[in-house]
């Protein structure tokens, strides 16, 4: 199938269901879901229920104004502006809240955050997480979605690969990082102990779910995402009753078939449904679930060097085709449950709170590609087993939840918001154990030239693989209390403490806890001006030694560290200037150091030794130019080096694998004036040089991506249709990225999309 046949096709099979093979494939919250939603969409496809009882009389009045409002909907959508919409570049001078703290102003929030609206992700064509990271200047992306279903960041240098929604953990290897339910990303730069709890050194990407919409929206989305794939997405919200009290929100997906790598296909199937409404008078209460099935058929390998092996040119490994097995699989399968709540108990008085749960199991076959001295590769396949359900790897199991009670009252001349709070995190980890795993498959001497295939296996025999059992299980609890305090229209503070326990309840264990602060000081010497100065601690859990490292047995395999303390300082500014906001950040952070040391390679061993210190800058510019033009973008700069080192000198002075010292990003959206419909942009994305290796022997070479995109809207029929195209990597640039420089990536892609609004 050519690309100009995916988008004639999608209509026809976007609402085929596909039997999944998986582990969870009967869980009921699927069908519950499917029935909810499909029961929905006829409503929304029909008729309101107080649509039902207008009278034909009524119908013809508001006939002629109905059409000639949506014949004005397609000329009008850029005209009026809103937080976070293309009219206004973007800019957004909300926050949902960050962490303990809501209330504040984008601006006089003390913190380095970049927050991407619904309009923006749905202009992006953000069916996964890496078109926000490729466009925002603070994170450098390591891994794309498609290469493991797991989306994975490095922010201030640090590795970020656990997501949050709502404002609490989701899931901690962000297998389930969905865009389809969400109405806006807020990143967080930085460390955030008393604001989000243990964890997140680097920063905090926080997922918020979409609520209902106040008047009846049906949007459907057909997309080629690259080669032959093809995407169907419908969102579907509302109110039920005439005061529009209560509603809901209802997203469906499928996507299936190769996408710009040749011999790599993603088959995914997402439902979410939400609930939202005031069960009384200042009590609004949100219910949501979704479920979610992935599978990646050749997913792209790793590729590591044979000793005294240097690293090629990227250029000479064709990025647009599989080097793996086509026949590999990762499959996962994911549902999560949350609420969220606010409560105005009083004029002075607040209540708020959100949990989430989330569960699921994945699976995975995998290979990883060694080049040798002679010019040739060899290539290591795992994870073959009899059958599909035999590949799991790992299931799990996430719940997380928050509550914070605010009041606000004065002190002669000083007003206070106190906040008490108390923030939970439970994870959850089942593998096999006392079993055998799948031999390995073993290929050598492979041309370089192009990639080696060979049939699946058929006579891969039987292993008991054991039983499934409790691996890990980690449970984070923090007590906190913090004064957003305003001494008059210039100063002003936000002090707070995190009591913050951590338990690790397998193996040796331990039960460790810490109070961790968290001081901004916040001086505004213009109205549009904010500057501030923060401090900021963070209890960090100590990692378990894993099994394996890059196919070798740990010698420390299940040994577990003890807790780290890690602290920031940062200093920052924010303004506007006409319509563009304008934020910068110095910071400092200092980071006890875990890593795996393989200095024989033979016997890897996982260490806890020696502290990080990444200091560095951040700034970022949002907003429109000029009238008809605006710009996201940024430039960041880190320092980043291994200090204190005991266990292997030798890296003491040296800069951690895989950061990027430099990163600037900047996507421009041009309106064409004499085309107010149509909208053009161009981006462009540096990644600076890193090493892989913590020696610094093995250096990756930076990379510039160049993307171009196109937006047009029109009236159809009396409905909004919105036509996309994005190019990414516009000169197909290959480059290496992520996990120690393993990574081929991707390559030029063509992204097309229409939605229709009825």
């Amino acid at each position: 199938m050519n690309r100009a046949n995916n988008i004639y096709h999608l209509g026809k099979i976007f609402m085929r269901q596909q039997p999944h093979r998986r582990l969870h494939q009967l869980h009921p919250l699927t069908h519950a879901l499917r029935n909810a939603s499909l029961g929905l969409l006829l409503v929304g496809l029909t008729a309101s229920p107080l649509a039902l009882a207008d009278t034909a009389k009524e119908d013809a009045q508001t006939t002629n104004k109905a059409a000639e409002a949506k014949r004005l909907k397609a000329v009008k959508v850029t005209a009026d502006a809103t937080d976070g919409g293309a009219e206004s570049g973007y800019r957004t001078e909300t926050v949902s809240g960050v962490g303990a703290w809501e209330g504040r102003s984008l601006q006089d929030t003390p913190y380095s955050l970049n927050i991407f609206s619904e309009e923006l992700i749905e202009n992006l064509q953000a069916t996964t997480p890496d078109q926000v990271y490729r466009v925002n200047p603070t994170t450098q992306l390591v891994r794309s979605q498609h290469e493991n279903n797991q989306p994975r960041i490095m922010m201030r240098g640090f590795s970020v690969q656990r997501s949050y929604r709502d404002g609490v953990p989701d899931d901690q290897y962000n297998h389930s990082a969905t865009m389809e339910d969400t109405s806006r990303i807020e990143i967080l730069n930085g460390l955030s102990g008393f604001l989000y709890g243990a964890n997140n050194v680097g920063g905090v990407t926080n997922y918020v779910t979409k609520r209902s919409t106040e008047e009846r929206m049906n949007q459907l989305t057909l997309s080629s995402l690259g080669g032959d794939s093809w995407y169907a997405h419908g969102d579907f919200g509302g109110k039920f009753d005439r005061d529009g009290k209560y509603g809901y929100r209802v997203n469906l997906v499928e996507q299936g078939g190769d996408g710009s790598i040749k011999n790599q296909a993603v088959e995914k199937t997402f439902y979410s449904l939400a609930f939202d409404g005031y069960l009384f008078e200042d009590f609004w209460v949100q219910i949501h679930a979704m479920d979610y099935t992935y599978d990646v058929n050749g997913s792209q390998t790793y590729w590591y060097f044979a000793n005294g092996v240097k690293r090629p040119s990227a250029d000479s490994i064709d990025n647009d085709i599989s080097w793996g097995q086509p026949w590999t699989n990762r499959w996962y399968d994911y549902n999560r449950y949350g609420t969220n709540l606010k409560w105005q108990i009083s004029e002075n008085v607040a209540l708020r709170g959100a949990y989430i749960d989330n569960r699921g199991a994945r699976g995975s076959e995998s290979t990883s590609n060694t080049i040798a001295a002679n010019g040739t590769y060899s290539q290591v396949i795992s994870g073959v087993y009899t059958s599909g359900l035999d590949t799991l790897l790992s299931d799990q199991k996430d719940s997380g939840a928050a509550l914070y009670l605010d009041v606000l009252f004065a002190t002669g001349s000083v007003a206070h918001k106190l906040t008490t709070g108390y923030q939970y995190s439970d994870s959850f980890q089942y593998r096999y154990t006392g079993g055998a795993s799948a031999a390995n498959i073993n290929l050598t001497g492979l041309s370089m030239s192009s990639p080696a295939y060979i049939p699946r296996p058929t006579n891969v025999a039987p292993v008991k693989r054991g039983v499934i059992t409790l691996s890990s299980n980690t449970e984070y609890r923090s007590l906190i209390i913090g004064d957003d305090i305003t001494f008059n229209d210039q100063w002003s503070a936000l002090l707070g403490a995190a009591h913050t326990n951590i338990t690790q309840k397998t193996g040796a264990g331990y039960d460790k806890s810490a109070l961790t602060p968290s001081v901004s000081i916040l001086f505004k010497p213009v109205e549009t001006v904010t500057t501030y100065v923060s401090y900021i601690e963070s209890l960090e859990s100590g990692s378990v030694a894993s099994d394996l490292y890059n196919g070798v047995a740990v010698v420390n395999k299940g040994e577990v560290f003890d807790p780290l303390t890690s602290e920031q300082f940062e200093i920052g500014a924010k303004t506007a200037v006409g319509q563009i906001a304008l934020d910068a950040a110095l910071f400092r952070i200092e980071k006890g150091l875990q890593y795996y040391d393989i200095t024989n390679p033979k016997t890897p061993r996982y260490v806890q030794d020696g502290l990080q210190v990444h200091q560095g800058i951040e700034l970022t510019a949002t907003g429109n130019l000029t009238e008809h033009l605006n710009l996201i973008g940024g430039f960041t700069w880190l320092d980043p080096e291994v200090k204190k080192q005991k266990q292997k000198p030798a890296i003491e002075g040296k800069a951690p694998i895989d950061v990027a010292e430099k990163i600037a990003k900047a996507r421009l959206e041009y309106t064409v004036p004499s085309l107010p419909n149509l909208s053009l942009s161009a981006a462009v994305n540096y990644n600076g040089a890193s090493y892989g290796d913590d020696i610094n022997t093995d250096k990756v070479p930076d990379y510039t991506l160049f993307d171009l995109g196109a937006r047009y809207q029109i009236d159809v029929a009396e409905k909004l249709v919105t036509f996309r195209a994005d190019l990414h990597n516009l000169t197909n640039e290959h480059y290496w990225n992520g996990f120690n420089g393993t990574r081929i990536g991707d390559p030029r892609t063509l992204m097309l999309s229409v939605t229709a609004e009825f």
